[in-house]
């Protein structure tokens, strides 16, 4: 069970909302529900209406383009970096790709109307949601671009390192089929790249889980692209952070940190109240 009080006396974990300052975040924080969600739940399809946009703390979405036979590429992730829906929020009442959880955990939910709402009455939440939406553009491109020009154990390294940096651990409950799924390439691609990475000592892989054993292994393996997509993340978050919820004292962001403990302890059970 959620605790009845979560959302009156939490900080909440995800980025953008906890860049809130206190008073911001006292004025909408009734909008925002907590939910669990369950390791491939899909949350939208393309062309279908957005009810609600999700705000992950401990979850991981993937978003994917859906070709017409049914493949499913993945584009970008989130998780308490972000919030799903980014189109909708734009202006259109869609997305045009399938958000689908791929690390089940906890997410704050709110009502796309009524984000809607405080999105036209300008502030700090305006601010927020079109700084993430940069930065989700960034990933975007750069996925694209690196779909293009790198090899698959250098993509892989990327797609892991996103991974972990929207993950609690260095452990990752993935298969090489679902990984292979994520990427859009042959399962025996991933095989054969995760074996390469094993060898060099990055990961340490059984069936089901992947254990980053050396991230700065994993790193400079990678291509640039994932430090071109976490710089600007990074950036935009951080601008948010200083610019935004400055006037929290003690800022959004710190109490985040000191209330972590008390956060965790509603994940003991995945039913939603």
């Amino acid at each position: 069970m959620i605790p009845l009080n979560l959302c009156a006396t939490a900080t909440p974990q995800n980025g953008l909302l906890a860049a809130l300052n206190a008073v911001e975040w006292e004025r909408v924080r009734k909008f925002f529900k907590p939910v669990f969600m369950p390791i491939d739940d899909v949350l939208y399809e393309p062309g279908r209406n957005v009810s609600y946009i999700n705000f992950p703390t401990t979850s991981v979405i993937s978003i994917s383009s859906v070709m017409t036979d049914g493949r499913a590429d993945a584009i970008t992730l989130l998780g308490s970096d972000g919030f799903s829906g980014v189109e909708a929020i734009l202006g259109g009442n869609s997305c045009p790709c399938r958000a689908k959880v791929i690390s089940e955990g906890w997410a704050y939910r709110v009502q796309r109307a009524l984000l809607n709402q405080e999105w036209g009455q300008g502030g700090a939440m305006r601010s927020l949601l079109l700084r993430y939406a940069q930065s989700y553009l960034t990933q975007v491109a750069q996925t694209a671009v690196c779909n293009r020009h790198h090899s698959i154990d250098r993509q892989l390294c990327r797609w892991l390192l996103m991974l972990l940096d929207r993950h609690a651990s260095s452990d990752l409950a993935l298969t090489h089929e679902r990984i292979a799924d994520l990427m859009g390439v042959r399962r025996q691609s991933i095989t054969t790249a995760a074996y390469k990475l094993q060898r060099a000592g990055f990961i340490r892989y059984r069936r089901g889980h992947i254990h980053a054993v050396d991230r700065n292994g994993l790193e400079g393996h990678a291509c640039e692209c994932y430090a071109v997509s976490k710089r600007e993340t990074d950036r935009l978050l951080a601008i948010s952070q200083q610019g935004i919820g400055a006037t929290a004292m003690p800022s959004a962001v710190d109490r985040a940190r000191i209330e972590r403990p008390i956060y965790a302890s509603m994940h003991a059970s995945p039913t939603v109240a």
